[in-house]
C-alpha cells in the first residue's frame, strides 16, 4: 500500500524540484548584476554609502588587486554585512605634542654660574648664558653631556643649538661656551647655529672699565676658531666674531625691540647695554630677554644692576608683567625691588651657589631680596622659588652623559607650568605724601641731596629706638640693620660687623656727574685683621677703607683702573674726623680729613656706575667699631672753602686743619 502510494506521489515531488532549480538561477544572476553596478556605480558617480564600505583602499586600482581576494572579500560581505569597523582601518590615536621644558642646569653645588636650556615640541635648543666659575672653571665643559641628557642622547652623538645667548662678558655666564668653542673639532659632533650677543668694546679708550672676571679677549678668540672650524662665511676685512649674529660691529643682530619665533617659542629682547650706564659696573651691560611659551612668560634678568634696572623700570612700567622671573645677580644685589614689584612673577629662578643662598657671613643683599618677595627671608625651595643650589642631586660625572640623565629631571620645568595661588606680595611702597620741610643747619646748602645727622636721627627729633636714619632734608631714609651692635646712641649710628644700605636715591646722586660726600666719624676701633672698610659699593665702584697693614687711608675707584688716594699713618687721624671726598667727572677727585686736602687723583672719565652703596661691613676681615656722627651728600663737588666751611661747622677750626 505504502509503495503505490509513493508510486503515485513521485510526479509531484519531481514537479516541485525542478520548480525550485528554476527559482536559484535568477537570485545568482542578480547577485552578480548587483555586484558590477557597484563597481560602475564608483567609476561613474558620486561615492554612495555602498562605495564608503568599499574594502579596497580609495588610492588603490581595483585592476591591480589579487582576483582571488576579491572574490573572498565579496563571498565574505554576502555572508556577513559590512560594518564600518569591519572595513575601515581605524585611525591612529593623535600622539600628544612634547612639552616644552625650561632647564635649569647646575653641576655642582658651589661654583657660581648661570646656564638655562630650553627645549621646543620638536626638539630644537635655545640656550642663555652657559658658564661657571668656582669648582668647574678649570674642568672640561659639562655643556655638551648636559644638551645630550636633555635631548636623550648618548655620548657623542650629533645634536644642534638653535640659539645661543651670551647675557655679559662674565665667566659665571659664558665661560663654558668659551671652553667648548675653545675645543671644538669634528669629532665633537655638534653645531651651534646661531650666537647672540651685543657686549661694549671694552678696549677701547670710552670703555677702558678693568675687570678680572671678564674673559673676553678669550670668547672673541673661540668664537674665531669656531668659525673657521665650521666654515663660516665672512665678509671681507671682519672676523667671524664680528660676524656671528651679536658682535659688537654687527650690534643690530641683538637690538633693544628685537623679537622672533624658534618653533614656537617666541623671543623678545627688551634691553641690551646702554653707553649712559658706564661700564665700570659690567652687570649693568646684561642682555635682558623674555621667552613666551604657549601663553607663559619668563624673564631672563641675568645679571642686570640697579643702574640697568631703573633703565628697564622706565622702558616698561607694568608691562614687566611676567609668570617666572630669574632673579638677577643670582639673587643679589641685582634689580631693586620696585623692579621685582612690577614683574610681579608667580615662580622665581635662583641661579645661586649654596654660599652666597645660606649667606652665612651676611655678605650679601640676597636676605633682603627674599624679604622684598613675600615679607621675610626664606632657606627652602617651593613652586614658587627654584633654587639651583638646592637640587636633591647633581650629576658625578659632569662630562658623561648618563650621569647627567639621572638628575635631569630634577632641573627641568614643563609647561604649562602651574603653581598653587601664591601668598601675596607685600604691598608696593608709595612715595611718603608727607611735605618734607628740611631741618635747619648751617651746613653749605646748594647742592645738599640728604643729611643724615647722629644728633637727630628722625625729622621729629631723635629717637634711639628707630630703625631708620631719617634724611632731614631730602626725605631719602635709609633703614638700618639693627641688633646689638648696630643701633643708635646719643651722637649717632654705633656700627659693628654689619652693613647700612643707603637708599637708591642716593646711590643715584653718586653715580651723576658730579658729587659729595661727607662722613664725620667719632671714636674709632679697628677690628678686621685686613681692612676697615668705611663705605663701599658691592663692585668696589667706590671704596673708602683703611688698609691695615700698612695704616693707610685708600680711597679707591673701580673706573679708571682703580685710581686710588692714599693717607699715611691714619690711624690717629681718624679718630674723631671729618673724611670728605668730592668727585666731578672729567676732573680730578679730591679726600679731605677735617677740611684739609690730603690727596687727590688724576682726571677721572665717566661715572661710577655703582649698583649699591652702604656704610660698614659685615665680612669678619673689614669691620671696624665706630659711630657714624653724620652723612651728607651733595650733588656736586663742594669748593675747598665750602669743604672748610662745614668742618668749622662739625667742629673743627682752620687752626686745627693747618
Amino acid at each position: 500500500m505504502m509503495r503505490k502510494l509513493l508510486i503515485a506521489l513521485l510526479p509531484i515531488l519531481m514537479c516541485v524540484l525542478l520548480f525550485a532549480c528554476t527559482q536559484n538561477e535568477p537570485l545568482e544572476s542578480s547577485a552578480d548584476t548587483s555586484t558590477q553596478a557597484g563597481e560602475t556605480q564608483i567609476s561613474e558617480s558620486e561615492p554612495t554609502e555602498t562605495a564608503d564600505k568599499e574594502t579596497i583602499p580609495a588610492d588603490t586600482d581595483p585592476s591591480e588587486s589579487d582576483s582571488e581576494e576579491v572574490t573572498s572579500l565579496a563571498e565574505t560581505e554576502a555572508s556577513t554585512p559590512p560594518t564600518e569597523e569591519a572595513t575601515t582601518e581605524a585611525p591612529e590615536e593623535p600622539t600628544e605634542p612634547a612639552a616644552v621644558a625650561l632647564y635649569q642646569l647646575a653641576p655642582e653645588v658651589n661654583s657660581l654660574m648661570q646656564s638655562y636650556v630650553i627645549k621646543t615640541t620638536n626638539g630644537k635648543l635655545i640656550v642663555i648664558d652657559g658658564g661657571i666659575d668656582g669648582e668647574g672653571k678649570d674642568r672640561d665643559p659639562y655643556m655638551p653631556s648636559a644638551l645630550r641628557a636633555i635631548l636623550g642622547l648618548e655620548d657623542g652623538e650629533y645634536f644642534e643649538v638653535e640659539a645661543w645667548f651670551l647675557s655679559h662678558a662674565h665667566k659665571d655666564h659664558m665661560y663654558e661656551l668659551s671652553k667648548m668653542l675653545r675645543d671644538y673639532s669634528a669629532d665633537s659632533n655638534y653645531k651651534i647655529n646661531h650666537i647672540y650677543f651685543d657686549f661694549p668694546e671694552f678696549g677701547s679708550a670710552e670703555y677702558s672699565a678693568q675687570n678680572g672676571d671678564m674673559e673676553i679677549s678669550q670668547i672673541k678668540e673661540n668664537i674665531n676658531k669656531y668659525g673657521a672650524a665650521i666654515g663660516a662665511e665672512i665678509k671681507d676685512g671682519s672676523t667671524y666674531y664680528d660676524d656671528i649674529n651679536g658682535a659688537v660691529i654687527n650690534a643690530e643682530a641683538v637690538s633693544k625691540g628685537l623679537s622672533f619665533e624658534i618653533d614656537g617659542v617666541k623671543i623678545e629682547v627688551l634691553q641690551t647695554w646702554d653707553p649712559a650706564d658706564g661700564t665700570s659696573n659690567l652687570n649693568d651691560t646684561s642682555l635682558v630677554l623674555r621667552a613666551w611659551i604657549g601663553e607663559q612668560s619668563v624673564l631672563f634678568l641675568n645679571d642686570l644692576g640697579s643702574i640697568g634696572g631703573r633703565r628697564l623700570l622706565k622702558t616698561y612700567g607694568e608691562k614687566l608683567k611676567s609668570d617666572i622671573v630669574q632673579m638677577a645677580h643670582h639673587g643679589q644685589a641685582g634689580v631693586n625691588k620696585d623692579v621685582y614689584y612690577a614683574i610681579d612673577a608667580d615662580v622665581h629662578l635662583w641661579p645661586t651657589p649654596i654660599w652666597v643662598w645660606k649667606n652665612a657671613n651676611q655678605t650679601y643683599q640676597i636676605d633682603e631680596v627674599r624679604t622684598w618677595l613675600y615679607g621675610e627671608s626664606f632657606l627652602t625651595a617651593s613652586e614658587y622659588d627654584i633654587v639651583s643650589c638646592l637640587y636633591a642631586r647633581y650629576p658625578g660625572a659632569n662630562t658623561s652623559v648618563k650621569a647627567w640623565d639621572r638628575m635631569i629631571d630634577g632641573m627641568k620645568i614643563e609647561f604649562p607650568y602651574i603653581v598653587p595661588e601664591r601668598p601675596d606680595l607685600p604691598p608696593e611702597e608709595t612715595d611718603d605724601p608727607e611735605e618734607i620741610i628740611p631741618v635747619e643747619h648751617d651746613y653749605v646748602k646748594d647742592g645738599l641731596v640728604a643729611y643724615y645727622s647722629g644728633k637727630q636721627n628722625t625729622r621729629d627729633g631723635h629717637n634711639k629706638d628707630s630703625a631708620e636714619w631719617e634724611d632731614l632734608v631730602g626725605g631719602h631714609d635709609m633703614t638700618i640693620t639693627k641688633n646689638n651692635d648696630n643701633y643708635f646712641s646719643d651722637t649717632g649710628l654705633r656700627t659693628k660687623g654689619s652693613k647700612h644700605n643707603f637708599p637708591d636715591a642716593i646711590v643715584d646722586t653718586v653715580n651723576g656727574q658730579a658729587f659729595t660726600i661727607e662722613i664725620l666719624l667719632g671714636d674709632f676701633v679697628s677690628v678686621g685683621n685686613e681692612f676697615n672698610t668705611f663705605i663701599n659699593g658691592s663692585g668696589d665702584e667706590i671704596a673708602l677703607f683703611r688698609r691695615n697693614s700698612v695704616d693707610e687711608l685708600e680711597l679707591k675707584f673701580q673706573i679708571n683702573a682703580g685710581v686710588r688716594i692714599k693717607v699715611k699713618d691714619c690711624l690717629n687721624l681718624l679718630q674723631n674726623s671729618l673724611i670728605t671726598i668730592t668727585y666731578a667727572q672729567n676732573d680730578v677727585v679730591r679726600l679731605y680729613v677735617n677740611g684739609e686736602l690730603k690727596g687727590e687723583t688724576p682726571t677721572i672719565n665717566g661715572s661710577l656706575g655703582a649698583s649699591d652703596l652702604f656704610i660698614g661691613h659685615a665680612a669678619a676681615n673689614k669691620q671696624f667699631d665706630t659711630t657714624y656722627r653724620s652723612v651728607r651728600f651733595y650733588e656736586r663737588a663742594l669748593t675747598p672753602e665750602e669743604v672748610m666751611a662745614n668742618a668749622v661747622v662739625d667742629g673743627f677750626t682752620s687752626a686745627d686743619a693747618e
